[in-house]
């Protein structure tokens, strides 16, 4: 099937631009001293020695707190922000020429669920859809957002055209998107619908209700993807997952390229798979891979973390590379700060009278 005639055409910064670093930190409550670590000085040294050809940093993890001093009315500014870590990345980007890309959770926010519950997802049993990923099975108070409700406009384009304006960010990797995705029974998603939705797999129209789910996080996307690229065209759109062999339909939403971050277990078997089917969608592409391992599920004690031999790493890349894709490496912060449960910690009350 010839895919350029269903979508334009993606867009990347280039073809020496092929090597990535991903840094992954997804601010908690718990944090004390965000931003005193990553000065110019500090980063340039560490980016010459890595020599990447472009650098995707935080800016607001699945807690829902940002790394930098938002300005958004409806914005959770981690607490322990104690100086802008993103205008000291964006400084040393700069420095070196690299493009700067920002890591933003989408559909997952636990921040904005505690603050404004009414844009949460609603599950079939009338509860706000809570974690359920890993080991963080835990919250039910409300984490993922529903794609048509006033999250989108209320607080994630406005912050996205923020990280444009302010720091001149030169694209977007929106993580927690697609695979955080359930179906919503909310008023606006039933009244979408159309007629009662059906709360059972095995309903004859599951499928139909399904189709809608899906529908409505791409309109979703192609919301933020549209606002942003209306608003500086050139600044690139990425939504984690989207488009990849786990959602194989034509690539009809304007996303720039496509990414998904592979597993931290026997990554190389996905990254064979996800190569053969990238290379078919018609825009640039790239898969992170971890760089580090445990050879269990997420959080399991008898199973440590274990960074990556280098070789694991080149034998992971070269199919990528091979294939015509991009690669970035993801490194994270846990052993540079206190290690803490991240998804578990007590969020502010929600705040009335905000729509």
């Amino acid at each position: 099937m010839d895919i350029s005639a269903l979508q334009p055409s993606g867009r990347w910064h280039g073809h020496r631009f092929y090597f990535g670093l991903h840094y992954d930190l997804h601010p908690n409550p718990n944090d004390t001293a965000l931003g005193t670590r990553c000065s110019p000085r500090e980063l340039v040294p560490s980016l010459r020695l890595l020599a990447p050809d472009f650098v995707q940093t935080d800016c607001k993890g699945h807690p829902g707190f940002t790394s930098w001093f938002s300005r958004v009315p409806t914005a959770s500014v981690a607490p322990g922000l104690k100086q802008d870590a993103l205008r000291q990345w964006r400084a040393a980007t700069k420095r070196l020429g690299l493009p700067l890309h920002c890591h933003y959770s989408g559909i997952w926010d636990k921040a904005a669920g505690a603050k404004y519950p009414h844009w949460c997802a609603v599950t079939a049993d009338g509860k706000r859809a809570g974690a359920a990923f890993g080991p963080i099975r835990r919250s039910r108070r409300g984490e993922r957002m529903c794609p048509r409700s006033p999250y989108l406009e209320r607080l994630m384009i406005p912050q996205l055209l923020e990280l444009v304006d302010r720091y001149e960010v030169d694209g977007f990797w929106v993580d927690g998107d697609i695979w955080a995705v359930e179906p919503c029974y909310c008023r606006r998603c039933r009244a979408a619908y159309g007629r009662r939705p059906p709360t059972t797999e095995s309903a004859p129209d599951w499928p139909q209700w399904w189709q809608f789910t899906l529908r409505s996080f791409q309109q979703y996307v192609t919301r933020y993807c549209d606002a942003v690229h209306r608003h500086k065209p050139g600044v690139l759109v990425c939504s984690n997952w989207l488009q990849t062999f786990a959602n194989p339909g034509p690539p009809t939403v304007p996303t720039d390229w496509i990414s998904g971050d592979n597993a931290w277990v026997w990554g190389l078997d996905n990254s064979r798979c996800e190569a053969r089917f990238l290379a078919t969608r018609g825009k640039p592409w790239d898969i992170m891979l971890w760089a580090f391992y445990c050879s269990h599920g997420m959080g399991q004690p008898e199973s440590p973390w274990t960074m990556k031999p280098a070789q694991m790493l080149m034998q992971e890349a070269a199919v990528l590379l091979a294939t015509g894709g991009n690669v970035q490496i993801y490194e994270h912060p846990g052993g540079l700060r206190k290690v803490i449960d991240l998804y578990a910690q007590p969020y502010p009350k929600s705040r009335k009278g905000i729509s």
